[in-house]
């Protein structure tokens, strides 16, 4: 037996606990990074999601050089956008089987080096199988990334892409929830069990069940994070607890709230001691924000009040307890 595959015997049953949403960093760690260059790459399509702050020039740096190499990347995303949550992350492997993408690049940019990761996009809401096989590259001059990517890439396949954008396709979008939102409460909670992903590992399972046990005394079920919707209805569920973790401005744009009233800070209710309290929080802080989602037909019921929180845990008893006074149970 191999090394490689004892450690995906070890690690695939850990994975199997993970939550639907990914981050870059959860997407890397679940690759088998490899020097290879992936089949197809050069003859295929490819979105990029983008993490840091990368400027205007470097995107188009990239491009061009993707485009010389035969790299076809055809939109650029921000990964705290498309990566916010179970919901968002599925509607954007809708979005890539749609426009038949094959691959996505990952592009980080920190104070140190720039880094490029490439996979293969499976298909599916999770977007990479765990295990899967990746190819990573860094540098601390994005130049001469781009040149060792070029390199390496020309040197293992026939350039097929031929029909390549000049400049980077940026601030695409598409529809995120295929529902209707309400910033009310649904009562569906009262009457049906309820299913609550689980955040995939058990300390924070536990600590999920306490909060339910403590602030949401109806039926629900910790279930699978990866169950499919339609296998939850099956199984009797009409609703489901979802969240948005990026920034509140981010957050509040993918929920279509009213971004007049945005700001640069936003005050949320957050219950401490058994009572509402503002509490303010800059716009750009990454957050929280819970909601409930209607299984059927994809309604989002948000809450009649902004409750998000910098930490999960309060921000789901900030939703629950204010959910709970509403709906009076």
């Amino acid at each position: 037996m191999n090394l490689r595959f004892l450690f995906l015997l070890v690690c695939l049953p850990l994975s199997s606990l993970a939550q639907l949403a990914h981050t870059s960093e959860s997407i890397i760690k679940s690759l088998s990074l490899t020097n290879q260059v992936p089949d197809g790459l050069l003859a295929q399509r490819s979105v990029v999601l983008y993490e840091g702050t990368p400027g205007k020039k470097e995107f188009e740096e990239i491009q061009k050089a993707f485009q010389q190499t035969g790299i076809d990347a055809v939109s650029y995303f921000a990964s705290n956008r498309v990566l916010a949550g179970a919901d968002p992350q599925r509607a954007f492997a809708n979005h890539l089987s749609a426009r038949n993408i094959a691959f996505i690049i990952l592009l980080n940019k920190t104070t140190t080096a720039y880094t490029l990761t490439f996979f293969r996009f499976n298909g599916k809401a999770g977007l990479l199988d765990a295990g899967s096989a990746g190819w990573q590259q860094s540098n601390a001059v994005l130049k001469e990334l781009l040149l060792t990517v070029y390199r390496f890439a020309i040197s293992n396949q026939k350039k097929q892409n031929l029909l390549i954008n000049d400049l980077p396709e940026m601030n695409n979008t598409f529809k995120y929830y295929d529902g209707r939102r309400s910033e009310m409460y649904t009562s569906l909670v009262k009457s049906f069990k309820v299913a609550v992903p689980s955040m995939g590992n058990e300390k924070d399972d536990a600590q999920l069940d306490q909060v339910l046990k403590e602030h949401f005394p109806l039926k629900y079920e910790i279930v699978n994070a990866d169950m499919a919707e339609t296998d939850l209805e099956i199984k009797g569920f009409k609703t489901i607890i979802r969240f948005v973790h990026t920034s509140g401005a981010i957050a509040r744009e993918l929920l279509e709230y009213d971004e007049s009233k945005t700001g640069t800070a936003l005050a949320s209710a957050a219950i401490v001691n058994g009572e509402a309290q503002l509490k303010t929080i800059p716009v750009n802080t990454t957050i929280y924000k819970f909601y409930i989602k209607q299984l059927d037909y994809g309604n989002l019921f948000l809450g009649n009040k902004w409750d998000a929180d910098t930490d999960w845990k309060q921000a789901l008893i900030n939703h629950l307890y204010l959910m709970r006074q509403q709906l009076n149970y």
